[in-house]
């Protein structure tokens, strides 16, 4: 790393005081950054998102003008901005689980917790140009992977390296911007394949859950109906990532399979459990079963059918394991 170079890096930084913002542009400036954008609310950072295109971002969790997490989430679904994986270290007074949690579940690189030194933010700097981690894409999250090396090992979900425009520039590489374009888009390809894979399993997931619940007669639980909410998500997910690709007829599945589903949640208890509603059930099982294989042409059906059984074996003995106290609530 060339720190001669780091005028190179263009940094976005924003925090509610300004007396806290001169504090940074203080320190980073002394260390050699001096590319340096800040604002002052969450409006102003999406206005000079586009125009600065920083390499790095870093604001406070209570960033005036809105949720700051929803907008970080926004950022990484490609709904903002340029580039979905800029890197995003947030810092904050509150450091309680809920808010820990809020934000790194919508794939914020990191959370500094204030007072906040200057040496801590210009060793967080370099930890992200140096150890970027990989992103890891599911059906509710794409971000930076944390998980232990006993789960990554365990998990059939891929690892996608990100473009890392900081450690190119601090190591001297030339930088197309075309190039880093083109990157980008490659990198974010990747990222809505599995995606779509990811939704399709969550599908799956679901419907071997609650269909039997419904078809049973059994009133829906708060859990099921979250269930229940969490299949029309990734449904509509799936058809908005299709719209105006090769996979465009995905979209009518995705369409019939929304309606009856759409039904059982307007219903909840109320739901009616008649012929009709049977042919339903079977219809968005039916369905759900096409668009996991669809998405997963490589892989025998029996072999799907086996890891969606595995998943919700580890969801059922995680979920006992939490109610029995034997691991935390997360």
């Amino acid at each position: 790393m060339n720190p001669d170079r780091r005028g190179e890096v263009r940094i976005l930084f924003g925090d509610p005081g300004q007396g806290t913002r001169r504090l940074y542009r203080q320190a980073l400036v002394a260390a050699g950054y001096t590319h340096l954008r800040e604002f002052d609310s969450l409006k102003g950072f999406a206005d000079l998102l586009a125009v600065a295109q920083p390499d790095l971002v870093f604001m406070d969790t209570e960033m005036p003008g809105g949720d700051a997490a929803a907008l970080i989430r926004d950022l990484r679904y490609n709904r903002l901005g340029v580039n979905p994986f800029l890197p995003v270290v947030m810092t904050t007074w509150d450091t309680s689980q809920a808010v820990v949690r809020k934000f790194i579940d919508a794939g914020a690189d990191d959370l500094l917790a204030k007072p906040l030194s200057t040496r801590m933010l210009l060793d967080r700097v370099e930890a992200v140009c140096l150890h970027r981690k990989p992103f890891v894409v599911t059906s509710d999250y794409i971000g930076p992977d944390r998980r232990k090396e006993t789960a990554r090992r365990a998990s059939t979900v891929p690892l996608i390296e990100v473009p890392n425009v900081i450690r190119a520039k601090l190591a001297g590489e030339a930088l197309d911007p075309q190039a880093l374009q083109q990157a980008i888009r490659a990198t974010s390809e990747q990222v809505n394949r599995q995606r779509l894979r990811a939704a399709a399993f969550r599908i799956a997931f679901v419907t071997q859950q609650i269909i039997p619940l419904y078809q049973a007669g059994e009133p829906p639980e708060e859990a099921t109906l979250a269930m229940l909410h969490d299949l029309i998500a990734s449904v509509e997910d799936i058809r908005q990532r299709v719209r105006n690709t090769e996979f465009a007829h995905v979209g009518q599945i995705c369409d019939r399979l929304l309606q009856p589903a759409r039904q059982m949640a307007e219903y909840g208890a109320a739901q009616p459990f008649d012929a009709e509603w049977q042919k339903n059930f079977s219809l968005i099982k039916t369905l759900g079963d096409a668009v996991l294989a669809f998405f997963n042409p490589d892989r025998d059906a029996s072999a799907l059918a086996s890891e969606v059984a595995e998943a919700i074996d580890r969801f059922r003995a995680r979920k006992a394991a939490q109610e029995a106290g034997e691991i935390p609530f997360a």
